[in-house]
């Protein structure tokens, strides 16, 4: 059988004991051999193993998927640039044309990021991230719109890092989507971009907060593990413990406060990137 034992310093480690009873000519049970092995690590590499296997899964699927995407997504954006060249059109027509558009434009950009998410760029450059945090604010206004989320944004000037732009770009995408699906409609969203007042430690913070549900205790300690959401059936969990690594690659760190009960709610992630430091990546 398998079963965990804790260690003289307090530590639960999973053990396998295997016992076998010797008898004695009149058949009862004289003496037990056994062992007792410690495979604690044998179990955190197969749990490891399980991880890796399902995100090679996932990372196949999206990147089929976002190729098979792509082809009818060309068709019909060029379809509707001839559309709308159209002279004819009425403008209340003309104004959907324009809409659909915009719609698509925001799907292809989707995939794109999808794609990327499989390849690194061979060098980083130095970026304003506000800039950044606009060009993902684009992709998500007409969804925030709708759900009537109001959003604060404060941009501090020239808040630059030396950073990979499109791993950056994702993990912004990563915490205004969480931000956006966690509060209800009339909710407020704040963004801000702040270069660091510390001398010991020069760069950029940048933080989102909503008026959210919040994240339970439970699954707040588990956040950054691969495959552990508050979507439930439409999260797959692995945003965040993406967004961990790519954080990780540029010196940087997140931090994640959050409430989930009272009256006040909600859920503040903070992020710092340092001006420099980021790592180099081989081909």
């Amino acid at each position: 059988m398998e079963y965990r034992l804790r260690r003289h310093d307090g530590c639960y480690r999973h053990f396998l004991v295997r016992s076998y009873p010797l008898r004695n000519e009149a058949g009862d049970v004289d003496r037990w051999i056994g062992s007792s092995t410690d495979i604690h690590d044998q179990k955190l590499a197969e749990e490891a193993l399980r991880r890796t296997e399902k995100l090679s899964t996932a990372g196949r699927l999206a990147a089929s998927i976002a190729h098979e995407i792509n082809n009818p997504l060309a068709a019909v954006t060029n379809t509707l640039y001839l559309a709308l060249r159209d002279p004819a059109l009425s403008e209340g027509t003309r104004e959907y044309l324009k809409l659909a558009e915009q719609e698509l434009a925001r799907v292809a950009h989707i995939t794109t990021q999808t794609l990327r998410f499989y390849r690194q760029s061979k060098a980083a450059a130095v970026v304003d991230l506000g800039e950044v945090m606009d060009s993902v604010l684009a992709m998500f206004r007409p969804r925030l719109a709708g759900k009537q989320i109001a959003i604060e944004q404060e941009w501090e000037a020239d808040a630059v890092v030396e950073c990979f732009a499109d791993e950056l770009r994702q993990v912004f995408a990563n915490f205004i989507s969480n931000a956006m699906d966690a509060t209800p409609p009339g909710g407020k969203l704040r963004l801000r971009i702040r270069k660091s007042r510390s001398r010991a430690a020069k760069g950029v913070t940048v933080t989102v907060a909503d008026t959210g549900h919040g994240i339970p205790a439970e699954i707040k300690r588990r956040l950054f593990e691969p495959f552990v959401s508050t979507k439930e059936a439409t999260g797959i969990g692995l945003g965040l413990w993406v967004s961990d690594g790519i954080v990780r690659k540029h010196k940087g760190r997140i931090r994640i406060r959050s409430r989930a009960e009272g009256e006040v709610r909600g859920t503040v992630i903070q992020l710092f990137l340092p001006e420099s430091g980021v790592e180099s990546v081989g081909r």
